[in-house]
């Protein structure tokens, strides 16, 4: 298999001939302005195919061979890798030598020494070609490992997303299905039809978390639906007691969000906000998208922050699960605010995220300008 960023293998042949006859030609000129008489074509020639002797047996046996050499141990490598560059040059220069035996017989002293160098230059050129392909090789494999660990990294992202999500799945399950399976029974005597609306509601929240629980992220305005399913089961229990109030800007509703990540804000605002007043309250839950952030709050007016917002957003409690899916899902880059109501009572949660390419739902093209109505 080619390694990926190299050529393929003629053209690694053609780009090592090309210069090794360029290197031989270059030889062969040199020697040419040494010598008494002009520099002539067959000389010229035996130059270039010199160079190509030498480069060619450093390409096959330091390059094209090296994936099979580098399996074998130090000490055998060495030992193959220079009896074939030197008995390589050897037979090369040998061909050369029959094709212009002239060139043996005007001085055999010198077609020694021409064999011995070539030789030698073939172990030293060689060896340079084979340390740099083991640099290469192992740069290759770096960057193959590191790639690796990314995608194990990313992987683990993902599993660590999908858990967090489960985990707050499995917190609002029982949780809320008992307080439901309680309303329920109130409501069996009082109101059957009611008791049956709030179980096909119930049901329909059921089959949305498990959805989400399999979604990387889904469109806003299927959580604000879910949230509104949510509030609607609360209100049976609490009454009039529990109000609602909806801002949604048109444009926000196609925004991608992390599932289930508005149900803990709710519901701690239902819990926190509106159970504890004798007179209940009201939830306001609101989405913009503005400067490529979208937006997300969930305003209560009860009794507000008891504590400083850092000690209420803990690692083992709904909203500690949402900020830490809100880091994960998108990279540090969003953030998940618990600040005292602007109006001076009750209690503000923001999560502000990247808009980025969310804004693509069919529903984007609506006019600007929250819609705003009560429940």
């Amino acid at each position: 298999m080619r390694r990926h960023g190299t050529f393929s293998l003629p053209v690694q042949v053609l780009l090592w001939a090309a210069g090794s006859s360029a290197a031989g030609a270059v030889v062969g000129l040199v020697v040419g302005m040494f010598r008494d008489k002009p520099l002539d074509a067959p000389l010229f020639m035996v130059s270039i195919l010199f160079g190509n002797v030498v480069g060619l047996t450093v390409f096959v046996c330091s390059v094209a061979l090296y994936p099979v050499l580098r399996g074998l141990s130090p000490i055998v490598r060495t030992l193959v890798l220079g009896v074939g560059l030197v008995s390589g040059s050897v037979a090369g220069t040998a061909l050369v030598a029959a094709r212009y035996p002239f060139f043996v017989l005007s001085d055999p002293r010198q077609s020694l020494a021409v064999f011995a160098l070539n030789g030698v230059l073939a172990l030293i050129v060689g060896g340079l070609a084979h340390a740099y392909e083991g640099m290469r090789w192992r740069l290759a494999e770096s960057l193959r490992e590191v790639e690796e660990v990314r995608l194990v990294e990313a992987e683990l992202h993902e599993q660590a997303a999908k858990a967090e999500l489960a985990a707050l799945q499995a917190r609002i399950n029982p949780h809320f299905f008992f307080n439901t399976l309680n309303t329920i029974s109130a409501l069996l005597s009082e109101d059957p039809a009611k008791a049956d609306e709030v179980v096909q509601i119930l049901a329909g929240l059921f089959r949305y978390t498990f959805k989400a629980a399999h979604a990387v992220a889904v469109p806003l305005h299927e959580e604000l639906e879910f949230v509104e399913g949510y509030l609607a089961v609360e209100k049976a229990r609490f009454g009039e007691r529990l109000r609602v109030t909806w801002a949604i800007d048109p444009r926000a509703r196609g925004a991608r969000v992390p599932g289930l990540i508005l149900q803990p804000l709710v519901e701690n605002a239902v819990g926190h906000g509106v159970a504890p007043m004798p007179g209940g309250g009201t939830v306001r839950i609101g989405a913009s998208l503005a400067e490529g952030r979208l937006v997300v709050e969930v305003e209560d007016d009860g009794p507000g922050l008891r504590r400083e917002p850092a000690s209420l957003i803990r690692d083992d409690h709904g909203l500690g699960n949402v900020r830490r899916r809100i880091a994960t899902t998108t990279q540090e880059r969003g953030v998940l605010e618990l600040l005292p109501a602007p109006k001076g009572r009750g209690t503000l949660a923001r999560i502000v995220l990247p808009a980025g390419e969310s804004a693509e739902a069919a529903d984007a093209a609506a006019p600007a300008g929250a819609v705003e109505r009560r429940a």
